[in-house]
């Protein structure tokens, strides 16, 4: 089966073209808009034979911007709460600790029972409610807060166990290390 595009079959030309349209939609492991599977039938034909949207992806954890409500769960779990005190928009240190630790499956993963995740942000862009806004600026004044970025570990009620101080380099593996070695496990 030839096409007007000389010897290539169809179904080539299809899944280049899909491909194609994934790559400039973003479509990627970590974030699924929608992910269609294709099935080639027998004529040469591809059908849709399952789709996936990020609806059904549960995401491994949770970042909360409330400190009461971090500290009701740590409470509730018995686990610490580790603060991120950032600048998500314009601190150069935050954005690469978030992509190279906080963001990634092993931190992520490690989290799980341990540590409740707390991000108090301090940006200089992005719209925050009055509420948030008030409730970072005592948080930075009760912790004296004087650099970003800073992760505290508290224990449920709001005590401070340790401070993790992360390396330009830092791995998820070291940063787990700090974190275990101030929580004792």
């Amino acid at each position: 089966m030839t096409n007007r595009f000389g010897n290539a079959p169809r179904l080539g030309f299809l899944s280049v073209y899909l491909l194609a349209v994934m790559c400039l939609t973003g479509c990627n492991s970590a974030s699924l808009r929608s992910l269609a599977i294709w099935k080639s039938t027998g004529d040469g034909v591809a059908t849709i034979e399952e789709t996936i949207s990020d609806s059904d992806y549960v995401p491994l954890a949770i970042w909360h911007e409330s400190y009461e409500t971090a500290q009701r769960i740590a409470a509730e779990q018995g686990a610490a709460v580790l603060v991120g005190f950032t600048g998500s928009d314009w601190c150069r240190p935050c954005k690469r600790l978030k992509r190279n630790v906080l963001d990634s499956d092993e931190f992520m993963t490690w989290t799980e029972g341990k540590v409740i995740l707390l991000e108090l942000d301090y940006p200089k862009v992005t719209k925050q409610s009055a509420e948030i806004k008030e409730q970072n600026e005592a948080l930075k004044q009760r912790y004296q807060i004087s650099q970003y970025p800073t992760i505290l570990l508290l224990d449920q009620n709001g005590e401070v166990l340790g401070q993790i101080a992360a390396e330009k380099d830092e791995t998820p593996a070291a940063f787990i290390e700090k974190a275990e070695s101030i929580l004792g496990i």
